[in-house]
């Protein structure tokens, strides 16, 4: 809470006061029969400010055809309101010397001035309010400004500081709990001004927060308070655009253009600052405020551009690898296939991932992890050139799109790729902990349109899920090497044939393995460890097991039921972190399956976390079991998971 209130700044001994003249003015204006010579007798009392008032009167500002040697003649030609208008413009100048030191007088009258310039046009043109109302509400609109600092002094002066005006009340309100605005308007009532004067003050920086009959007033005063803005040289561009727009909206038809407007202010407020001895400095006309603004404009719709150019190049770009992102990969097939759908274009899709990528990270950490898919995604781009466009998959697994060329030109680019981490070693001399150099290779899968029939292809996904196959044959056939789909027989493990890799026999698919007791669906990213728990389950007896090597390949085989071409798997053995999506997705989509949401789900995982133990049993799995824990003793969780498998729902699937 702010340690200042609002009465202990109106409590103030120092704060401003009207002179006398101004006072007693004030109260004859505010009886509806007095008469105008005591009004004059009054003005005529004070000579200097008599002669200020006659000589403003006589001034361009008024425009009188004659002069004027009276103020009884004054009132007579310009009326009461006028000159009232003038004595108290007058009166404020002399209250506000006070302020002299710290108080930045010149740009407080400069506001003053061309404000209440502003408002009088305003005024004359939308019609239904008195000009010199608004000329003298625009004049006292910013007392609030100079009560604060008579008050506060350097306390108001620090918040004061370098801020510019159109943003002043917030930072008023965020340090006192007020602003000058509410100041203003209690000083405006303490001096006796009309309401309408002191509801001007305080809805100027927001008028239609004024519901009564003064809002009108408001409004114009906010005006004048818009065209200030225009004319200050720090103002944002947008300024004038601004102005335009209050207008429009306030006084619709009747609005001022605000280019005419800045016009007839430049010429009447110097004259006004002469006749109230300020020095208000030089008003730029408006020819020069508009090349400016438009200056502006165009700078600020350049910068714009440049940003939303930046921002939509960084939600297509991999932040790490600054490649293509997955984003950009779904948008460039959709794409090539309907080329090719509409056109007959073909396309084809290299697919890889790094060779035990995941034992850089569990070894050197992910830093190394990082800097070998910084550098993966660097070969890959100098040898692709311009022939496709690379991406970052996810994860450690990378893509690339190659338009308008055969399923040979992509094995051959392929090979080029593949070359390409496998000839040099890695340079990590920069990660700390690791190696200076690491050896990386890269299993690689390869489809393409033209890789079979056409007719297969019911969108470009299938292509890529071609190529993500292959990517597996390669792995299964000891990685560091190419496989282009429809080149290389099915991969199956089995362990009635005792193989872990590519059939001998070329017609064999997986289809064709049907004679297994026993189907586990093994879900693992790292082949060490899936070729381990292969070899370990295939001495328990006859056991076949399908291995996917993604979160998202086996989301996609249950999503698309490729896993009912078979006999459905007794259980699923499911590790947690994976490419794609993680181990608790994939047991959601099974458990949405109707066919296979009885079947065990397993949970293998190095992660030892107890919240995520926990969630994992709250979510459904079988069990969770740690991969420390699985290696200590194989046995008994080998025992373990045949024996899930052989429960009634699993025999049943």
């Amino acid at each position: 809470m702010s340690q200042y209130s609002l009465d202990q700044v109106m409590m103030c001994p120092t704060l401003p006061s009207l002179p006398a003249v101004a006072v007693r003015l004030l109260e004859l204006t505010g009886d509806p029969d007095v008469a105008m010579g005591d009004i004059a007798k009054l003005v005529q009392q004070d000579q200097a400010l008599a002669a200020k008032v006659l000589k403003t009167v006589n001034s361009s500002f008024y425009g009188l055809s004659s002069p004027c040697s009276s103020i009884d003649r004054a009132m007579g030609y310009l009326g009461l309101n006028t000159v009232k208008s003038l004595v108290l413009g007058f009166s404020l100048v002399e209250t506000t010397k006070d302020a002299e030191g710290g108080f930045d007088l010149e740009s407080h009258w400069r506001r003053a001035i061309i404000g209440a310039t502003a408002a009088r046009i305003i005024a004359k043109r939308v019609g239904g309010l008195d000009p010199e109302d608004a000329f003298t509400a625009s004049l006292f609109q910013d007392m609030g400004t100079l009560a604060f600092y008579m008050s506060l002094r350097a306390e108001y002066g620090k918040v004061v500081g370098a801020v510019p005006h159109w943003d002043l009340c917030e930072h008023e309100l965020e340090t006192f709990g007020f602003d000058h605005t509410r100041v203003g308007a209690e000083l405006a009532s303490r001096w006796k001004l009309p309401s309408e004067i002191a509801d001007a003050i305080q809805f100027h920086h927001n008028p239609d927060a004024c519901t009564n009959q003064n809002q009108i007033l408001a409004q114009v005063v906010a005006s004048g308070a818009l065209t200030c803005n225009c004319l200050d040289p720090n103002a944002p561009g947008t300024s004038m655009q601004m102005l335009e727009q209050r207008m429009k909206a306030w006084f619709g038809s009747k609005a001022p253009e605000a280019e005419d407007l800045l016009g007839e202010v430049k010429e009447t407020a110097e004259t006004l600052a002469k006749m109230f001895g300020q020095e208000i400095g030089s008003i730029p006309s408006a020819a020069e405020l508009i090349a400016e603004a438009q200056e502006q404009g165009l700078v600020h719709q350049v910068s714009m551009q440049r940003e939303a150019d930046q921002l939509a190049r960084e939600a297509l770009v991999d932040g790490l690898t600054q490649i293509a992102n997955r984003k950009r990969f779904d948008a460039e097939l959709k794409r090539v296939y309907q080329a090719f759908v509409n056109e007959g274009i073909p396309f084809g899709i290299i697919f890889f991932d790094a060779d035990r990528f995941k034992g850089v990270n569990d070894t050197y950490g992910h830093a190394a992890g990082d800097a070998v898919l910084i550098e993966l995604a660097q070969r890959t781009t100098d040898v692709i050139g311009n022939d496709g466009i690379a991406f970052r998959y996810g994860g450690e697994e990378f893509a690339v799109i190659v338009e308008s060329r055969d399923i040979d030109f992509c094995a051959e680019l392929a090979e080029k790729v593949r070359e390409a981490f496998a000839s040099k070693p890695f340079d990590l001399r920069m990660v700390e902990g690791a190696p200076d150099e690491l050896k990386v290779t890269a299993s690689i899968g390869v489809s393409s349109t033209d890789a079979g029939s056409p007719t297969r292809l019911s969108g470009g996904e299938q292509v890529v899920h071609e190529a993500d196959e292959s990517v597996y044959a390669a792995k299964s056939d000891g990685r560091n090497n190419v496989k282009v789909h429809g080149r290389y027989s099915q991969v199956t493990v089995t362990t009635d044939t005792g193989s872990v890799g590519q059939s001998a026999d070329p017609t064999v698919s997986n289809a064709d393995v049907t004679t297994a007791s026993y189907r586990i669906l093994l879900v693992e990213d790292d082949a060490l460890a899936a070729t381990l728990v292969i070899s370990l389950l295939k001495r328990r007896g006859k056991i076949e097991v399908e291995w996917v090597k993604s979160g998202t390949q086996a989301c996609n085989l249950i999503e698309q039921g490729k896993l009912e071409g078979h006999r459905l798997p007794s259980l699923v053995l499911c590790d947690f972190n994976l490419p794609g999506c993680d181990g608790h997705e994939v047991l959601r989509v099974m458990q949405e399956n109707e066919t296979l949401s009885d079947v065990p789900f397993f949970m293998l995982t190095g992660n030892n976390d107890q919240l995520m133990r926990d969630e994992s049993v709250r979510r459904g799995v079988s069990m969770y079991v740690h991969k420390d824990e699985f290696c200590s003793d194989v046995n008994k969780w080998l025992g373990e998971i045949m024996n899930a498998g052989n429960t009634p729902s699993a025999k049943a699937a």
